[in-house]
């Protein structure tokens, strides 16, 4: 039996979800034109937009059909809200963030209002960049609101980056008043809330990596279960990218004392497409036990001959005093999706905690 591809996500809006809308715009405003307003989405233009155009496309299609007056409108949209699902709420907070930058006391109820149905985490990011002190005393007493997913709107609207959002040039350089409102969250009792704080921590940490360690230390002293769960989240990016600062946080050595010998490889020419195999000797020149992380770095060749660096997670250990232990890297130069291999010298660097302890030299050659 074949099993059938999963929709992109710019697909579920059809003819069934966009006509679904429609009827409960009908039955809320009956002056609301169905026809019109399906055959206003339904266009070429439409049918080759991506997700986010899609949206703005219905949005722009509503505007037509609903009150010239944006509070009436905005009026509509909360009384539809609750009686859609979140892809067409987010069609809802897409007319907010395209009609309402200009009627900031309407626009703010409605996005109170509709978050709770979907999320307004895109929509208010405009808002926050036109005028960061007026959010921020909304966000202020948001942050304390009684529904998740309000709180939770506070912790991913003002995420620094973000994902598929306009980025917040204010809180990357300055992510102090965000860490303020985190602050009230850390060990919120929703998972769905506590989700955003990470997100918005693992972003300050791009940014900002001495304030992100800062908070992550002060954070896990606490010894709070929501928190400690929030600050491993939140320091993916730190660990991922192998800074020596963030592993002690987590319980391992800093400053470890160790070696790396009797490194060996099966080749140091290998063809695209092939693997390397290193071994070597992790060895202990400490008289405690030792708690490691042990990664590789690979630089890769990019195709205008410039370099790029990557981190892989490898292993983690505990090594006793004294100890050695004997460790493999397998790792495969073949092609995929995200990346493309080019011919040429690339460095293998053997991390420990986030420190380079070893490096070694291979030739990446065509495969013949």
């Amino acid at each position: 039996m074949s099993v059938e591809k999963p929709q992109l996500f710019k697909d579920y809006y059809n003819r069934n979800s966009v006509g679904s809308m429609a009827t409960a715009f009908k039955e809320a405003y009956k002056p609301f034109d169905t026809r019109r307003f399906l055959k206003g989405v339904f266009t070429d233009e439409f049918r080759q937009s991506e997700l986010k155009q899609r949206m703005r496309l219905i949005a722009t299609a509503l505007k037509s059909e609903l009150p010239e007056e944006y509070s009436r409108a905005v009026a509509i949209l909360i009384r539809v809200a609750p009686y859609l699902g979140s892809f067409e709420n987010w069609v809802l907070t897409t007319y907010i963030e395209l009609y309402g930058l200009e009627r900031f006391d309407d626009s703010i109820r409605a996005m109170h209002a509709l978050t709770q149905h979907g999320t307004a985490e895109f929509t208010i990011r405009p808002f926050v960049n036109r005028d960061p002190e007026a959010m921020l005393s909304v966000l202020k007493r948001w942050v304390t609101d009684e529904n998740e997913h309000v709180r939770r709107l506070v912790a991913e609207g003002t995420r620094p980056r973000g994902v598929w959002c306009e980025h917040l040039p204010v809180f990357r350089k300055n992510p102090a008043p965000v860490v303020a409102l985190l602050e009230q969250l850390k060990a919120d009792p929703s998972l769905y809330v506590r989700k955003a704080v990470a997100n918005n921590l693992n972003d300050i940490s791009r940014d900002n990596p001495k304030v992100a360690l800062r908070i992550a230390r002060e954070w896990m002293n606490e010894l709070h279960p929501h928190t400690n769960w929030i600050v491993k989240r939140a320091c993916r990016s730190l660990i991922k990218s192998g800074q020596p600062e963030v592993f002690p946080i987590f319980g391992f050595t800093a400053n470890p004392k160790i070696e790396i010998a009797q490194l060996r490889f099966n080749k140091r020419r290998i063809a695209i497409g092939d693997c390397a195999l290193i071994s070597f000797e992790l060895v202990s020149h400490s008289s405690v036990k030792q708690k490691l992380v042990i990664d590789y770095r690979v630089t890769y060749l990019t195709k205008l001959g410039k370099s790029t660096r990557k981190v892989f997670k490898y292993v983690e250990k505990s090594l006793a005093p004294s100890e050695t232990i004997p460790l493999l890297i397998r790792h495969a130069f073949r092609n995929h999706s995200t990346r493309t291999h080019y011919a040429g010298l690339h460095q293998l660097e053997i991390l420990v905690n986030g420190i380079q302890f070893q490096s070694v030299m291979l030739t990446l050659t065509e495969k013949v």
